[in-house]
């Protein structure tokens, strides 16, 4: 296996840092940082995992997995979380890359794990349907199951003793994290991973599309065709508590979620999937309903969506529907910011779904940039070039920047700012659903001024749900 590292040096700011090149050359999933070490796999199709030295990129251990295409990892204390496309929940040691357990689930795994009070989350494949499984972190033992539409977007989510599922069938399910319970399920068209703030749960939601309204079909030469529509997507809110709908922000046209958007980049990837036995989708990724909800119709690239996921901090919704990056006020919809300063080609997404922490949003650009953002301006604090697209999130850790590439590498540079920290992994913890650190230091600093704009659907209020959320609409869905 073939290893190279350079020196990183970035043209304007001089940030410098470290690039390590990692081979085969795919697109490397967004690293884990625990402590000193970095911990990324080597993308699709790839038997490799790596950690290397988080200030010079050094290897310090290198594991060889049996089966192929690790996914991005969760650390929880000394233990790194991970899964392969084919088809192994895997748990090792942080310091030495020793497994410590693994669990063998089904083909393909289209997500990666999340972690919370001793369990470990996985979605799998079984029996021409898919299954939520929690398991022991320390033993990999399984604790319970329960049966799900889907496949999961991108990854669970864990906040409030809740598991929060997303699926590729649109719905957003909640489970009890002990016991699995199911305590509601909606299908609302999703296409991102959930985030919770509080007891709100914000996702982003796709139009229904023409194949699925017959109120949009024609006749023609006597067969019933579906009459084109736009996709179209949003973020809304639902009660975490029971999945009523809350509010919603505008419509935005989305033809990212079109499955002929950029067909020549798709169809490239026919070859990774090739490239691990897919010559054809198995039937139990359930493709066509995953084409049909985001516009995706291969095993590799269901594999590496992560949608337009929103994130939550101090009552501002970061969100990217629309493939551009707003923040906006939750409880009035009013634009603060927006930013899309960012190129892209057909069949990729301009940016990455946002990182926010102390007061920062970093986002990775298809263009080959890694920028942050002042939360509460949207002022770019810094770009730095990459030379290579970023397709996955970007993380901050210990003053520091991680990315993984579309080259197959992974570059880390050091901005001289501690407080580019608190996103250590992709989603900002095991959980996916920000830091877990319990203060951050720094919160977002908004202007007050009067509201000029609102893009927020909402009815009538009482006391009790301006605690709860301080708007409702039920005609969302």
């Amino acid at each position: 296996m073939i290893v190279t590292k350079e020196r990183f040096k970035s043209d304007r700011r001089r940030f410098d840092g470290w690039r390590v090149r990692l081979n085969p050359r795919q697109g490397i999933p967004t690293p884990a940082v625990a402590g000193t070490r970095v911990i990324v796999g080597g993308g699709f199709g790839s038997h490799d995992v790596w950690a290397l030295d988080a200030e010079t990129g050094r290897v310090t251990w290198h594991l060889r997995t049996k089966d192929d295409g690790p996914t991005a990892a969760v650390v929880v204390d000394d233990v790194a979380l991970f899964n392969t496309e084919s088809c192994t929940l895997m748990a090792v040691d942080v310091a030495t890359g020793t497994v410590r357990w693994e669990q063998w689930l089904g083909d393909p795994l289209l997500a990666q794990p999340a972690a919370a009070d001793g369990r470990v989350l996985m979605v799998f494949p079984r029996e021409r349907s898919h299954w939520l499984g929690a398991f022991d972190l320390r033993t990999g033992a399984r604790m319970w199951e329960t049966q799900l539409g889907h496949d999961v977007i991108t990854a669970p989510v864990v906040a409030n003793g809740r598991v929060y599922v997303a699926t590729y069938d649109g719905a957003v399910s909640c489970f009890d994290l002990i016991g699995g319970d199911l305590s509601w399920t909606s299908a609302m068209q999703a296409t991102s991973a959930p985030w919770v703030s509080g007891d709100i749960v914000h996702v982003a939601q796709r139009n229904v599309s023409a194949a699925q309204d017959p109120s949009r079909w024609r006749r023609t030469n006597r067969r019933s065709t579906p009459s084109p529509r736009r996709p179209q997507e949003r973020t809304v809110a639902v009660s975490g508590g029971d999945g009523i709908p809350l509010s919603a922000f505008a419509w935005k046209s989305a033809e990212y979620l079109r499955p002929d958007w950029g067909a020549g980049r798709k169809s490239g990837f026919a070859a990774h999937d090739a490239s691990v036995g897919f010559s054809q989708a198995p039937a139990a990724a359930g493709v066509d309903r995953i084409r049909e909800l985001v516009g995706e119709a291969h095993v590799s690239r269901a594999w590496r969506f992560q949608g337009s996921r929103p994130a939550v901090m101090d009552r501002i919704a970061f969100e990217a529907t629309g493939d551009g990056l707003e923040a906006r006020a939750l409880d009035s919809g009013r634009l603060i910011w927006s930013w899309a300063d960012a190129r892209t080609e057909e069949g990729e997404r301009r940016l990455t779904p946002p990182a926010v922490s102390n007061a920062r949003v970093l986002v990775g650009t298809w263009d080959g940039r890694v920028v942050s953002l002042d939360a509460g301006t949207g002022q770019v604090r810094w770009a730095v070039g990459t030379g290579a697209p970023c397709h996955w999130q970007p993380v901050m850790a210990n003053g520091r920047v991680f990315a993984g590439l579309e080259d197959g590498s992974v570059v880390s540079f050091e901005t001289g700012d501690t407080d580019d920290d608190g996103w250590p992994m992709w989603g900002g913890g095991p959980g996916h659903n920000g830091s877990e650190s319990p203060v951050l230091r720094k919160s977002v600093r908004i202007d007050r001024s009067p509201e000029k704009t609102s893009d927020l659907e909402t009815t009538g209020m009482s006391e009790r749900e301006e605690d709860h959320a301080r708007y409702r609409n039920p005609r969302l869905f």
